[in-house]
């Protein structure tokens, strides 16, 4: 494998595989929030479908959601998820891509974040990244479960990833210490440095990403403006449907919550005469709502329409 040019700056890597949704500009929100549940993830943006799940129940997830330890979260095909830290380390996923969060505990002193997490990734892909904010006012001792392997996270920017076939990691800034079962513990400790373990092949030793794999690896935890991406600030809604009956509006929020597309009920009319609507909101672009708009009427079997909440 070899080095990234000397003319390639690695933040210019990182900084245009950002797309509109900054890894920054997420974490400055989640420092902002008020009142946010100290031991949770959050979820900034999700491109549809997307769950969460714990012992007996599964749901479908939206932005403003929580996620807590001994929590699952999933995403479908063409998906993605964005979560925060309390402190405001941001996590994305990539699309078929399943997290266990087997332990989260955060304490706070003296204006610091301390977290302690233990996640597992059974398949997928998966990002951690630090922000300017959270590196001066939060510690992390992270561990993330590979199928084959663990990686202990004391770098601030690094990618991972496992399937049937390999786990692999690659880091962007900082370090990580990846504990394997054939090689002992593989440091990655400068830029783009890479590691990957073939399950039914000879374990080799960590290398050099190349431009095209760091391409590769970037674009497979990004979300993608105008295919169904939901934030905290989107104002694009989908009607999936209109009822007059309860029952009715409830059995379609259910296929599409089942189906990863987090659907609203609300009452419409007035005391008079008085309907239900199905909505799935918080989209950010007309694109993004009629993305959602084509995929929910596909799952329900009826038209579904886009609005621009005012």
């Amino acid at each position: 494998m070899s080095n990234v040019p000397p003319t390639l700056n690695l933040k210019h890597w990182l900084v245009a595989g950002a797309c509109a949704f900054g890894l920054q500009a997420l974490a400055a929100s989640a420092q902002a929030r008020e009142g946010a549940v100290p031991n949770a993830m959050y979820v900034e943006a999700v491109q549809m479908p997307a769950w969460a799940e714990g012992k007996s129940w599964r749901r479908a997830i939206a932005p403003g959601s929580l996620v807590l330890a001994n929590e699952t979260v999933e995403t479908g095909v063409g998906a993605g998820l964005v979560l925060s830290l309390p402190e405001g380390s941001v996590i994305r996923l990539g699309e078929k891509t399943r997290l266990g969060v087997n332990a989260l505990q955060v304490n706070n002193e003296n204006g610091m974040s301390q977290i302690e997490s233990k996640l597992k990734l059974f398949q997928g892909f998966f990002r951690f990244a630090t922000s300017a904010v959270s590196k001066v006012v939060g510690q992390r001792k992270l561990e993330l479960q590979l199928a084959s392997s663990t990686a202990g996270i004391r770098g601030t920017d690094f990618w991972s990833m496992t399937d049937a076939e390999h786990d692999a990691a690659c880091i962007f800034e900082g370090h990580i210490d990846v504990d394997t079962p054939n090689q002992g513990t593989v440091t990655l400790a400068e830029p783009t440095a890479f590691w990957a373990n073939f399950f039914d092949k000879p374990a080799e030793p960590a290398g050099k990403a190349t431009p095209q794999q760091l391409q590769k690896f970037l674009s497979s935890t990004e979300l993608k403006p105008g295919a169904g991406v939901a934030t905290m600030t989107g104002k694009w809604r989908v009607i999936s449907g209109q009822f007059s009956n309860l029952n009715a509006a409830k059995a379609q929020s259910d296929v599409l919550q089942k189906a990863g597309y987090a659907s609203s009920l609300n009452a419409v009319g007035n005391a008079g005469k008085l309907g239900y609507e199905v909505s799935i909101t918080r989209l950010t672009s007309p694109d993004d709502a009629n993305a959602v708009a084509a995929k929910v009427t596909l799952i329900s079997g009826q038209q579904a329409i886009t609005r621009l909440d005012r």
